[in-house]
């Protein structure tokens, strides 16, 4: 029985050094046999403590790593499967991001003396009385959060009606010091043993960068998940703590996975200067005209030359996107107050005048 157990750990490993994502050998094909002791966990985590050191054998470490969590599943078939995920990774020592609700849970999987060198995230669920597992896209991001779509049961059964079942997991990218959500939709007809990639949405769909969540149990509108991004305006320097143009995108499950329910756009005094200078640039004085409480205030505008690119505009340090008065730099010496006044949901520019730079 031991030399069959330890056969299919290295077939395990030999898939996984077969291509740049490791793969489990199907678990149903050995759910029948009995886990192994504990005495054999605790060899195998030391050998993959060990591989976890070794920058070249990492993806054959990950798929030993995610063998040995599956393996302490079996053991324990009705502990709460994520917080048990969870307890047995920590136990054994080993780096990893754990997300997960009911019978579903998700470990992304790292090196505690290289974190930011890679990640294998696998996913583990409860398919009645079996337990199952399999390696997942999305290596190389940080895990956030995962949700089991409408029409999956708390246990993770396949057996749920006619339709699919839907797994989402959030990720985030590093991107220039900020964060980009990633979310990656995975499908499972009924009756199958593996999910299968359905969906990612990156930029394209959510926006640059900022933050994402999903929303269980959803509000009235259905949303599953909610992104807040912001891409980079043209003319403009934003830091990473600065006001930016922010956009809320709305998920929530449809009949192709996750589909958007509509986008908003926060309105800020920020954001309206941000239009108000756009609308300049093109020459489109009745589009400026819809930001300004005051007409003559266009006219200004172009006196300064506010429609030529003179300059990468930038808030002055410390500024908060709803103040009533902002102070913008324009190229290396001048600088602006401009004054807002809130009109219903919106805000208008009131005013503005030249100023001091001496604040930078």
């Amino acid at each position: 029985m031991m030399r069959r157990l330890l056969a299919l750990v290295g077939a395990a490993l030999l898939a996984a050094s077969c291509g740049r994502t490791p793969r489990f050998v199907p678990v149903g094909a050995d759910s029948t046999l009995a886990p192994p002791s504990a005495d054999s966990l605790a060899t195998w985590a030391q050998q993959a403590r060990e591989g976890w050191e070794s920058a070249d054998r990492q993806d054959e470490t990950a798929a030993l790593t995610a063998r040995l969590v599956f393996d302490d599943l079996r053991l324990h078939p009705s502990a709460p499967l994520p917080r048990r995920v969870r307890t047995f990774l920590d136990s054994i020592g080993m780096g990893a991001e754990v997300a997960g609700r009911g019978g579903f849970a998700i470990a992304n999987l790292f090196s505690r003396s290289d974190p930011s060198g890679g990640s294998w995230p696998y996913l583990f669920w409860r398919d009645g009385t079996q337990t199952r597992a399999q390696a997942l896209e999305g290596g190389g991001t940080r895990l956030v959060d995962l949700l089991p779509g409408s029409e999956a049961a708390s246990d993770g059964s396949s057996d749920q009606g006619a339709g699919p079942l839907w797994l989402a997991a959030l990720f985030a990218r590093a991107s220039g010091g900020q964060q980009q959500p990633l979310v990656f939709v995975w499908s499972r007809p009924p009756g199958s043993a593996q999910w299968r990639l359905a969906q990612s949405l990156g930029s394209d769909s959510l926006g640059g960068v900022g933050t994402a969540t999903f929303t269980y149990p959803p509000p009235a509108d259905g949303s599953v998940l909610v992104a807040r991004t912001h891409l980079a305006v043209s003319g403009f320097d934003e830091c990473e703590t600065c006001p930016h143009v922010i956009r809320t995108r709305r998920f929530r499950w449809g009949s192709s996975g996750l589909e958007s329910v509509g986008e908003q756009i926060d309105n800020s005094p920020y954001y309206v200067f941000v239009r108000f200078i756009q609308a300049l640039k093109l020459g489109d004085r009745e589009t400026a005209g819809r930001w300004v409480a005051d007409p003559s205030l266009v006219e200004a505008a172009v006196g300064y030359d506010w429609g030529r690119s003179k300059g990468v505009w930038r808030l002055s340090p410390g500024s908060v996107s709803k103040s009533e008065a902002l102070v913008f730099f324009r190229g290396p010496q001048e600088a602006y107050r401009v004054h807002f006044v809130p009109r219903g949901d919106d805000w208008l520019i009131s005013d503005f005048e030249p100023t001091s730079r001496s604040i930078e």
